[in-house]
């Protein structure tokens, strides 16, 4: 499955089905009247939810259906280490439609608790029954439920996940659902909406069912160690946490795709990450940040190049459809003939450093970017060589479109040469009014 624009796809079927005097979908069930399910161990589950919820001590919810139900089964592992220590309860029910959420959450889940955050991952079961413009409308109808009676609630809100076991045009019609339902946090500054849906895709977009979704809709434990990863920095700041999360687990590509290039060049050992060698593609993470912190160490050989992208896009040239901020060893032979803002530490054709305080090649060093609206800071081994301010080059948009952009991927660059990296981490900012 490609995740792409397919608004023009389900326009299609819908104008084909007027023209042809019959309904694109039967008459179903509202998605936004809450009705309750029969089934003897679903009703089981509700009760064991409401007395957890009867306990107290609840911070989080994770609301949704089978996906979200399988962090007591496949995800477990992964919800021991995330959030079994943050008072978390699994409200995911197997088979859920939005209705059945909406019934849960006005008989018993919300009552006598304060939490600090919901994240929700709904809509995918109202598939065949319901449109597009339905299924938005019963998320919607949640996130509007929690509003009402958690008003000081923080809302993680996520798009359908990617899903191959089903025919196309009910693929199109949850990306169109998803992209509809987005709005919701629009105008609304404790509600956020994150689209993880690429951590289950490989670089050509299409679903690693192997690797992620062995039935190609519900996570294995590979599945759920990704989307824990994903949306680690966005749940730590709605939590109030303020700590740093780690980008690279020390091991493994895990939170990483390569984009483009003939060969695969990027790995992980002895705690690093790595490129090596000609023709790979760069290193992106699987999901876009906005406002952040980035902390990590780099060491570059002799003559080595490289640089950490911010904001770029999964097409074109990332130095220019996002940032790039410089790594190299500047100092080497080759690079005699440098402009100031091709220096280790620069804004790539745009800010030169203030100064040049890059150690020799072949040692560890440090850098520091923050990223907050349009201002960006770089600091090279603790001090500050860039504090500026990407408005000022919107007139340069045509040839460097990054100046524009308000969110996109964090990447690495591979420019040939040997190259490592080390302790990635990041921190979220706030967004604003938030």
């Amino acid at each position: 499955m490609r995740r792409k624009d397919v608004t023009y796809r389900v326009y299609f079927f819908v104008v084909m089905a007027f023209l042809l005097g019959v309904a694109p979908l039967a008459v179903a069930a509202s998605t936004t009247e809450a009705v309750a399910r029969p089934d003897a161990w679903w009703q089981e589950r509700n009760a064991a939810v409401n007395e957890r919820v009867k306990e107290g001590n609840v911070d989080m919810l994770l609301i949704g259906d089978s996906i979200t139900h399988g962090w007591d089964g496949k995800g477990k592992p992964v919800w021991d280490e995330y959030y079994a220590n943050r008072n978390a309860v699994n409200m995911g029910f197997s088979g859920d439609r939005t209705q059945h959420v909406l019934w849960r959450l006005e008989n018993g889940h919300l009552e006598g608790i304060s939490p600090k955050l919901a994240m929700i991952m709904i809509g995918t079961n109202n598939h065949r029954d319901n449109t597009a413009e339905e299924i938005a409308a019963g998320v919607k109808a949640i996130v509007a439920k929690l509003r009402a009676t958690l008003p000081d609630m923080r809302i993680l809100l996520l798009g359908i996940f990617p899903r191959t076991d089903v025919e196309e045009d009910i693929q199109w019609r949850l990306e169109e659902a998803t992209a509809m339902f987005a709005t919701a946090a629009s105008d609304d500054p404790k509600v956020e909406f994150l689209d993880i849906g690429g951590i289950f895709l490989d670089k050509n977009g299409e679903l690693m069912v192997e690797d992620t979704m062995p039935d190609k809709l519900h996570p294995n434990q590979r599945g759920y160690e990704l989307w824990a990863h994903a949306v680690e920095p966005t749940v730590a700041r709605l939590l109030g946490e303020t700590k740093w999360t780690p980008l690279f687990n020390g091991n493994d590509l895990t939170g990483w795709r390569q984009m483009g290039g003939a060969q695969d060049t990027w790995g992980a050992e002895n705690g690093q990450l790595y490129t090596d060698g000609e023709g790979g593609g760069w290193l992106a993470t699987t999901r876009a940040f906005s406002d952040f912190e980035l902390d990590l160490e780099f060491n570059v050989p002799a003559g080595g190049n490289s640089g950490v992208f911010v904001r770029a896009t999964d097409s074109g040239n990332p130095a220019y459809e996002g940032l790039e901020i410089q790594v190299l060893d500047d100092y080497a032979p080759e690079y005699a003939e440098l402009k100031p803002w091709q220096y280790c530490g620069s804004v790539y054709s745009l800010i030169a450093p203030s100064q040049r305080v890059s150690k020799p090649a072949g040692e560890w060093q440090k850098m520091y970017i923050r990223y907050e609206g349009s201002k960006i800071q770089v600091k090279l081994n603790d001090a500050v060589i860039v504090d500026g301010d990407i408005a000022d080059f919107k007139e340069r948009a045509s040839e460097h479109p990054g100046v524009l952009r308000t969110s996109g991927f964090i990447g690495l660059q591979n420019h040939g040469s040997r190259l490592d990296y080390r302790n990635l981490r990041i921190r979220e900012l706030p967004l604003p009014g938030n």
